[in-house]
């Protein structure tokens, strides 16, 4: 266990304020992923392989907010009698939420990636007959990286500072800014670029063809899930962007102005930061769970069948939610 030498200082009042609201967040976030993989286990009908997908980006995502949570449990204690500014409490976390954050943002290109075979090139079984090989990308190649970044010890914070840093690459280290990339920040621009290309392509082929859908079936049904389908999409990347990009934000000026960074003047992008890096199981949650009718029913009539505690309830179940070109997700 490794301690610093310089005087400890203890976080002032505005730093516990944001530490209180990425905490806050994370455990919001937590419980939105526990509740997406919680419905897809639940529910059978709902299983199909983007259903899946979901599942898997909800487990990523509920580790980064666990490591964010954990992170504000460093920030606010780490000169505690238990934490004693310990190295290996700090890498852990540090490689927690490395290795969950580059897994959240590969599965999203994954999903997207899928929805651009599934819908525009109408190749769901092709998509699918890959399911090994996302979990290798997903998975595996985040494992690798930490794995690397632990064995060449870069990870943990910067002890020049009089009061504690945020657990991730210690800036000492060479080629830090370089680590950074490969451990974060690099994996999320990439996703960014991605995500919107392809989720823009897939937006503009449901623009052109909701019309065409609907003059050659006109079932109101599946015009309905055109129309769902793309009001999802529009939400997916930018919400998924506006919760990131600040954190990159804060990031890139303080790569370019680190005195500006680290000013008061710079104090208003924190709190977005606190927010937007712990939230995207949360708003998945409300995505893909609240926003998606299916699904918000069979939420409704568990509660309701739980609040009543009776066998002579029968269920309303909603129809069966069948897989087709755009209920992919």
């Amino acid at each position: 266990m490794n301690t610093t030498d310089h005087p400890s200082m203890k976080p002032n009042q505005t730093d516990i304020i944001y530490a209180a609201i990425t905490g806050l967040t994370a455990i919001l976030s937590m419980a939105g992923s526990s509740i997406i993989v919680a419905t897809y286990i639940a529910y059978k009908d709902c299983r199909i392989f983007g259903r899946q997908l979901l599942a898997f980006l909800s487990v990523a995502d509920f580790l980064t907010a666990l490591g964010n949570l954990l992170g504000v449990v460093w920030f606010v204690w780490a000169d505690s009698s238990v934490i004693r500014r310990s190295m290996i409490y700090c890498k852990f976390q540090s490689a927690l939420t490395i290795f969950s954050s580059i897994a959240s943002f590969l599965w999203m290109v994954v999903i997207a990636f899928g929805l651009l075979l599934s819908i525009v090139l109408s190749k769901a079984r092709v998509f699918e007959s890959y399911g090994k090989f996302y979990h290798l990308v997903c998975w595996v190649l985040p494992g690798l990286i930490v794995t690397v970044s632990l064995s060449l010890d870069v990870l943990g914070y910067d002890s020049d500072l009089n009061q504690d840093s945020w657990c991730w690459v210690d800036p000492r280290v060479s080629h830090a800014l370089v680590w950074q990339f490969v451990t974060g920040k690099g994996w999320e621009l990439a996703s960014y670029v991605i995500t919107v290309v392809i989720y823009t392509v897939v937006k503009i082929y449901l623009f052109k063809n909701s019309t065409h859908t609907l003059a050659v079936n006109p079932h109101r049904l599946r015009h309905a899930g055109v129309k769902e389908a793309n009001r999802k999409l529009t939400f997916v990347p930018l919400v998924f962007i506006l919760l990131r990009v600040w954190g990159t934000l804060r990031f890139i000026i303080g790569v370019v102005d680190h005195e500006y960074a680290k000013s008061p003047q710079a104090s208003w992008i924190v709190p977005l930061q606190c927010v937007g890096d712990s939230a995207q199981g949360i708003a998945n949650c409300v995505i893909y769970c609240f926003f998606t009718t299916a699904i918000r029913r069979r939420l409704v009539n568990s509660c309701c069948c739980v609040k009543r505690r009776s066998g002579q309830i029968t269920e309303v179940t909603s129809h069966s939610i069948k897989p087709s070109s755009v209920d992919v997700i």
